[in-house]
C-alpha cells in the first residue's frame, strides 16, 4: 500500500494511456489501469479508483455513440450483468481476486488467438446467449471490473467497428453506474477514492477524447487490430501480474 500522495501521482501517470486505449477501442483502460496499480495497491482497494477515474469518461462516450445504441440488444447483455453483478462484488471481498483475475485472463487470451486467426461466429449474439454472456460478465465484472467477457463475445461475431464499439460502450456504461451504486453500499468504493483518482481522472479523460477522434479516421482492419492487441496484451498481463 502507497500514501494518498504517491498513490495520486501512480494513478495519474498510467491514466493517460489507459484513457487513450478506452477511447479508440471502447474497453480496456480499466484493464490496464488494474494490470499497473495492483503493484502498488490491493485489489479491493483498486477499484473504486478505476471507477473514478473511469466513470466520467465513460459517460462521455456514451454520450457520444446515444444515437447509435441498439438498446434491444443493450439491454439483454445489460439486465443480466446488474443482476449478477452483487454476486462478483462478494467474491471480490471472500476470493483471492488476483487468482480470479488470472483465470480470466487466460480464457480472454485463447479467445484472442482465435480471433486473430479470424476464427468468427457468422450471426450476431441471440437471446439466450446474450443472457448467459451478460450473466457471466456480471461476476466477473463485478469481482474485478474487467468488461472482457463481453467484448470478447462481442468482438468474435460478424459486428462492424461502430456496431461492436457502440455496444460494448453502452454496456458498459450502464453497468458502471450501477457497479458505483452497490461498491459504495457494499464499502468497496469509499470517499478517498474520489480524492486520489481526481488527477488521473482528468488525464484520463484527455486520452479518451484523443482516441475517440482517431477511431472515426480508422479502418475496420485497422479497428479490428488494434482492439484485439488490446485484449492480448491485457489478458497476457493478466495472467503475470
Amino acid at each position: 500500500m502507497v500514501s494518498n500522495e504517491l498513490g495520486m501521482v501512480v494513478t495519474a501517470a498510467v491514466s493517460l494511456g489507459a484513457g487513450f486505449i478506452r477511447g479508440f477501442t471502447g474497453f480496456g483502460g480499466p484493464a490496464f489501469m488494474l494490470a499497473i496499480l495492483t503493484l502498488f495497491y490491493t485489489p479491493i482497494a483498486i477499484i473504486g479508483k478505476i471507477l473514478m477515474v473511469d466513470l466520467t469518461s465513460s459517460s462521455y462516450l456514451f454520450l457520444k455513440i446515444r444515437n447509435e445504441i441498439d438498446w434491444k440488444h443493450t439491454a439483454l447483455l445489460a439486465i443480466p450483468t446488474m443482476i449478477t453483478m452483487p454476486l462478483g462484488q462478494w467474491l471480490l471481498l471472500t476470493v483471492d481476486p488476483s487468482y480470479m483475475r488470472r483465470v480470466i485472463a487466460a480464457i480472454i487470451l485463447v479467445a484472442c488467438i482465435v480471433m486473430l486467426l479470424g476464427i468468427r461466429y457468422k450471426r450476431p449474439l441471440r437471446f439466450p446467449a446474450l443472457i448467459i454472456v451478460g450473466m457471466v460478465s456480471g461476476i466477473v465484472f463485478g469481482a474485478t471490473y474487467i468488461a472482457l467477457i463481453v467484448v470478447a463475445a462481442v468482438l468474435l461475431g460478424p459486428y462492424g467497428k461502430n456496431t461492436a464499439r457502440t455496444l460494448i460502450i453502452s454496456w458498459t456504461f450502464i453497468v458502471a453506474v450501477w457497479y458505483g451504486i452497490i461498491s459504495f453500499i457494499s464499502g468497496t468504493t469509499v470517499v478517498e477514492d474520489i480524492y486520489i483518482a481526481a488527477p488521473g481522472a482528468v488525464l484520463y479523460f484527455a486520452g479518451v477524447w484523443l482516441g475517440s477522434r482517431l477511431f472515426s479516421t480508422a479502418a475496420e482492419s485497422s479497428y479490428r487490430r488494434v482492439a484485439l492487441l488490446t485484449l492480448l496484451i491485457l489478458s497476457v498481463l493478466g495472467i503475470v501480474n
